[in-house]
């Protein structure tokens, strides 16, 4: 039972990408939109291949995948002890607060060129600036779950005698739990995004350099299959935090579906 219903939950975006792959190769099969603007399927699943079987294209990928992990695992370590530290203390809050939202408030690309200057064109750059994409959705939502914990549950700690990290761990990190990991799955695609856009502009290797350099010699195929690459990567990245939320709070299934809403 439980296998027919998982599959029953594959056909759906199956039939759905389906559908998709069928409307574009009608729409260049009869010629309604030019090749030069949209290749055909045949010709980006060729292209995929072709790359599959490029050491340069692997190192491409490689450097993406690098920066992108690195960077959110940093970027939300981070954001996850500033969020219970200001939850704790109220003069953390106080002293951090007010820089971290004029932090937040800042375009990430505006800041590009300076984090290029401070640490450069390759992973370390790269890994920067992802960082600091990631950091707000994880601490937004970390914070909004730390102090979503019920008082009741903490003063009756506090009278048994737990100490505060007894009490942080065993009432409020269960209780952030589930919005943490909403904040988890959000940054999962900012980190992609922060990753691709910090190699347009300057990076010297990474997907988003090989899919400007193929744009630049009007290779599309080249293109498409870098662009579907980074959607499959996106899409394994999701399903990982959604996997790592049932397994992990395996108290909170029921809702372990994205927070984009409440982060946005």
């Amino acid at each position: 039972m439980a296998l027919r219903r998982q599959l029953a939950e594959l056909a759906y975006p199956a039939a759905a990408l389906a559908l998709a792959i069928a409307g574009w190769q009608a729409a260049t099969a009869s010629g309604a939109v030019p090749s030069y603007l949209l290749p055909a399927p045949g010709r980006v699943a060729v292209a995929m291949v072709e790359g599959a079987q490029n050491p340069l294209v692997w190192r491409h990928l490689v450097s993406t995948l690098q920066a992108t992990i690195f960077g959110y695992l940093a970027g939300s370590a981070v954001a996850l002890i500033l969020a219970g530290l200001i939850a704790e203390f109220r003069p953390v809050e106080r002293f951090l607060i007010a820089p971290l939202t004029a932090i937040q408030a800042i375009p990430k690309v505006a800041i590009a060129p300076l984090v290029f200057l401070w640490a450069g064109f390759g992973l370390e750059g790269k890994t920067l600036l992802v960082a600091l994409i990631c950091f707000f959705p994880v601490f937004v939502n970390g914070l909004v779950g730390f102090r979503a914990a019920d008082p009741n549950l903490i003063d009756l700690l506090r009278a048994a005698g737990a100490s505060r990290l007894a009490r942080f761990f065993e009432v409020k990190v269960p209780t952030a739990a589930p919005t943490i990991f909403a904040g988890l799955e959000v940054a999962v695609s900012f980190a992609l995004i922060g990753c691709v856009v910090m190699e347009f502009i300057g990076a010297t290797r990474g997907m988003g350099f090989l899919i400007q350099d193929a744009s630049n010699a009007f290779d599309l195929p080249t293109v498409f299959a870098a662009i579907l690459t980074l959607g499959l990567i996106g899409v394994v990245g999701n399903a990982l935090v959604r996997l790592a939320h049932r397994r992990i709070v395996f108290w909170n299934r029921a809702t372990a579906t994205t927070a984009s809403g409440s982060v946005a």
